[in-house]
């Protein structure tokens, strides 16, 4: 038997489902449902529950999320709101023509439609989850009571022959900093720039030493011993690794100094950041920190605990913080853990820094992460109906340093046992987003014995 895995991924593609934007995708599922006489119901988020029992087991969750990212060519003629997607098939590959290809998920949600049309013997309560892509709301808000089932198969992996057996929670925690200004005593006035670094998601990217911006900029001003900061700007998100910095100050130095100064501060960096920049500008300025108060600012940041935290044995990360976003009133921090023991120590770290500096500390919003026994029983359940012969190895068991949407489930079921498989997916959320049709058939064949 073959499951019509891309003949549904077709349909979907045509549906348009940008997060936000999940009810005609919601009306499409009930109406499959329908039309073969299963269960099914769709709450006010649209998300959709589908149930198909045709043999005596026990109850399996399979889970996805109908939403995609949606970018297109700059050049291409596109609406997300009414047109569908153009899937092209090419060198073994599903591709788009000009946008995002929505694999991610909608071939999870291809599989498990397959699944739900097939003969195969089964009890499948199938969830199709919304907005996946940006807040989370339709996991966050799935009232769990109406699953029976205590094992959940999400398919939004991006790897093929893996099982994802952890993921990390993210808290968004602000500091708030007390500063007091005042008039400036120094005489010149400078915009300092910084650019160039690489930035990143503080998920993928925390351990691959691309730096941070914020404290970059922070130890140059150091530098200055009657520095007196006016403002300091560098960041963008609670999740992205800062890849810029601006900061106004006032200062003795001439002009000439400054410049001096900038050059060598680029010229030591660029060993380690081969593209970063650092401009000086003259400035206006009128109110300041005074020179005790920005050193005493700029140690607060050289000081901050950013990048890993902890690594597993097979020197995965597992726990990390990201210095997101510096300004002059407040510090956006995002932390990541998949380990319920580190995500303690880690904010306990947080707020120990936070009271030697004299900071508030508050968490202003959270997402759950979890964590799988690779030697429960669900896990050798999968592992035992893996088809070696398709993919020729073992497949590998691994964390993922990111929030997944099944965290939601895992906090809501406690008993709850989760793991993550999928396709080979390139690409994802770019318009180079491609799917490889083989590793579809292969993956397919996995969750047919699985099930």
């Amino acid at each position: 038997m073959k499951l019509n895995t891309i003949q549904f991924f077709k349909e979907i593609a045509k549906i348009p489902r940008e997060s936000g934007n999940e009810k005609q995708i919601a009306e499409y599922l009930c109406q499959f449902a329908k039309e073969r006489k299963l269960f099914y119901e769709c709450d006010q988020y649209h998300n959709v529950l589908i149930k198909k029992k045709t043999a005596n087991k026990e109850s399996i969750i399979l889970q996805a999320h109908t939403d995609m990212v949606c970018e297109k060519e700059e050049e291409k003629e596109f609406d997300f709101e009414k047109d569908a997607i153009e899937v092209i098939e090419e060198n073994g590959y599903l591709r788009a023509k000009g946008t995002t290809l929505g694999a991610d998920n909608g071939i999870g949600v291809a599989q498990i439609l397959a699944i739900l049309d097939s003969d195969i013997p089964c009890n499948v309560e199938a969830v199709f989850t919304v907005t996946e892509e940006t807040s989370m709301i339709g996991a966050m808000n799935f009232d769990t009571s109406k699953l029976e089932g205590k094992k959940l198969l999400n398919l939004d992996g991006f790897e093929e022959n893996v099982i994802l057996i952890e993921s990390a929670c993210f808290y968004d925690i602000i500091l708030k900093l007390k500063n007091e200004f005042s008039k400036p005593k120094n005489q010149n006035a400078y915009e300092i720039i910084l650019s160039g670094m690489e930035g990143g998601h503080s998920g993928f990217e925390i351990d691959k030493k691309r730096g941070n911006s914020n404290i970059e900029m922070a130890k140059i001003l150091e530098k200055i011993k009657d520095v007196e900061i006016g403002d300091f700007v560098g960041g963008t998100k609670f999740n992205v690794i800062p890849s810029q910095a601006k900061a106004k100050i006032m200062t003795n130095l001439t002009e000439e100094e400054m410049e001096k100064l900038c050059q060598n501060a680029q010229r030591e960096l660029r060993e380690n950041y081969p593209e970063i920049e650092i401009a000086v500008v003259p400035e206006r300025i009128e109110k300041v920190l005074n020179t005790k108060q920005s050193q005493e600012f700029l140690q607060k940041i050289i000081q901050f605990p950013h990048g890993v935290f902890r690594r597993n044995d097979n020197q995965e990360v597992t726990t990390s913080v990201n210095l997101g976003v510096v300004n002059l009133r407040e510090l956006k921090v995002g932390m990541r853990s998949s380990k319920k023991i580190e995500e303690q120590e880690c904010l306990n770290l947080l707020k120990n820094y936070s009271e030697k500096y004299q900071l508030d500390f508050t968490i202003i919003g959270s997402q759950p992460g979890f964590e799988s026994d690779p030697n429960s029983l669900f896990i050798q359940e999968l592992l035992k109906a893996h088809p070696i012969e398709e993919f020729h190895k073992l497949p590998e068991l691994k964390s993922v340093h990111i929030t997944v949407e099944v965290g939601f489930f895992k906090q809501k079921i406690p008993d709850l046992q989760i793991a993550i498989i999928s396709p080979k997916i390139q690409g994802a959320h770019t318009t180079k987003e491609c799917v490889e049709i083989a590793s579809i058939s292969r993956t397919d064949k996995w969750l047919m014995n699985f099930i």
